[in-house]
């Protein structure tokens, strides 16, 4: 009786593997630049499919050189358009989201005896949820960027191509503009009522550009370095690996959030996404230091690129 049971049980496991083998294959395009993905998924030149995808998006594999990174060809490419269109909805749905917590968090600068640090944390608590969950939903097609701060930063560190970068950012604007003007719609409130929002707002009269670009920069610099520590350097793939990265890429954000949020008067924290006040700003109609935000991100890329030409991730081929 036991040695017929326990064949029962060795054919129901045969069957049930045989059914799981027959399962489709998953559909996931290798990319270097995935959040979250420590490079875990990227082509190998061994791979039989290698020089065809190569040849149309160079970052699919770990290393590729400038040349093929200005390449236009990934223009061509449906699949990419495809990816970027969902870097332009995450976008869109992340930016609503946070608008939405944004917008009613803003009077509470005047109306706790605690300033803005009441708003700043409750603020960075949800951007840290919020944050998590859009890589951990996005990751898997895009790389769950979201923000053109990261799309940047993954081009100059040689880990998105240069298509791939345009392409990206121009959809997460376009999602962004839209996320904006439907809180507008969804609140029904003037413009006016969005020029407050944290993390966009700056008073000209009590911070000069200089303060204002030297804030948003080093926020930026400093979610940048902390992200690809954790989320995009392969050498975390056996420590952290791709499940934990997510979370403490938000954590990041959430910390740069606070502690530049509550610092100085005047200065509602560090934008750390163009792409967010873009799209909040233009439903407040108010792009005071909107450029700041841009050249901010743009600055701590092209540094956080900097230090990883210096101090690279792969070693050189021997000749």
């Amino acid at each position: 009786m036991a040695h017929s049971h326990s064949f029962h049980n060795l054919r129901h496991r045969k069957e049930r593997s045989e059914r799981i083998d027959q399962r489709p294959s998953v559909s996931s395009r290798p990319f270097a630049g995935r959040i979250g993905g420590n490079q875990e998924f990227t082509i190998a030149p061994d791979d039989a499919s290698f020089t065809t995808i190569i040849s149309k998006v160079p970052d699919a594999a770990a290393t590729f050189t400038w040349k093929q990174s200005f390449s236009l060809a990934g223009f061509s490419d449906v699949e990419l358009w495809k990816e970027s269109l969902i870097e332009g909805v995450g976008t869109c749905l992340q930016i609503y989201l946070a608008g939405l917590y944004a917008v009613g968090l803003a009077p509470a600068v005047t109306e706790t005896a605690l300033g803005p640090i009441t708003p700043a944390t409750f603020g960075s608590l949800a951007n840290w949820v919020l944050i998590a969950l859009f890589i951990y939903a996005g990751g898997p097609v895009s790389g769950g960027h979201f923000n053109p701060l990261i799309t940047m930063s993954t081009f100059f560190a040689k880990l998105s191509v240069f298509p791939r970068t345009v392409l990206y950012i121009v959809f997460q604007c376009t999602g962004a503009v839209i996320a904006g003007w439907l809180v507008r719609a969804s609140l029904g409130q003037p413009a006016k009522s969005f020029e407050g929002v944290p993390g966009c707002y700056i008073d000209p009269e009590l911070v000069t550009p200089a303060q204002a670009y030297v804030l948003e920069t080093m926020s930026c610099f400093a979610l940048v370095f902390i992200a690809f520590g954790v989320g995009l350097d392969p050498r975390q793939r056996q420590v952290l690996g791709p499940a934990l990265s997510p979370i403490l890429v938000g954590l990041a954000l959430a910390i740069c959030t606070w502690s530049s949020g509550i610092a100085r008067p005047g200065y509602s924290g560090a934008s750390m996404n163009p792409a967010r006040c873009l799209g909040l700003m233009s439903s407040a109609e108010r792009f005071t230091y909107h450029y700041i935000h841009w050249v901010g991100s743009i600055t701590a890329s092209m540094l956080n690129g900097f230090l990883y030409w210096l101090v690279p991730i792969y070693k050189p081929e021997s000749a």
